[in-house]
C-alpha cells in the first residue's frame, strides 16, 4: 500500500512536469562546469530514500532505495538505476543550480508499481542540489524533492 501511495503521489505531482525538458550544454561545457563546482556530489552512489511534491502535496519514503540510485561522475556524466532500467546522461552544476540531461535508457518493462519512468522524468527536471548531513537533496523546477543517502 505504501508503494501505491508513493507511486500515485509522485506520479500525480510529476504529471505537471513530464512535458518539460532541459537542454544541456556541450559535453565539454558540462564536464568543466561539473568538475569545477560539484564538490560533495561526486564520488558516491546515492540511493533515493524519500520524495516530496507540492501539487499535490505528498511526502513518501522509498523502501526499495537500492532500485533508485544516481552516481555523478567528475567528468559531467551520470549513471542512474531506475528500478529495472538504467539511464546515463550528462549534468551541469553552477553553484547550487543543477541541470540533469538524461540520455540513453534501457527499456525493460518494469512491474506496474515501478517509479522508473517518473523517476527519470523527475531527474530531467532538476533545478538545484544541496548536500547536508550526508544527504543529497535534488529540488526540481516545480519544487518537488528527491532525497538520497
Amino acid at each position: 500500500m505504501r508503494k501505491f501511495v508513493l507511486t500515485v503521489g509522485l506520479a500525480a505531482g510529476l504529471l505537471v512536469i513530464v512535458g518539460c525538458s532541459s537542454s544541456g550544454g556541450s559535453p565539454s561545457a558540462s564536464s568543466s562546469a561539473a568538475a569545477s563546482s560539484s564538490g560533495g556530489l561526486t564520488g558516491k552512489t546515492w540511493q533515493l530514500t524519500a520524495t516530496t511534491t507540492k501539487v499535490p502535496a505528498h511526502q513518501g519514503v522509498v523502501t526499495d532505495s537500492q532500485n533508485y540510485t544516481i552516481e555523478f561522475k567528475s567528468d559531467g556524466t551520470f549513471n542512474a538505476k531506475a528500478d529495472c532500467n538504467n539511464v546515463s546522461g550528462t549534468y551541469t552544476v553552477v553553484g547550487p543550480a543543477l541541470t540533469i540531461t538524461p540520455g540513453p535508457t534501457t527499456l525493460v518493462q518494469c512491474p506496474p508499481e515501478s517509479l522508473s519512468d517518473v523517476y527519470i522524468a523527475t531527474l530531467g527536471n532538476a533545478a538545484s542540489w544541496a548536500v547536508a548531513d550526508s544527504q543529497l537533496t535534488i529540488t526540481t523546477k516545480d519544487e518537488a524533492t528527491l532525497t538520497y543517502k
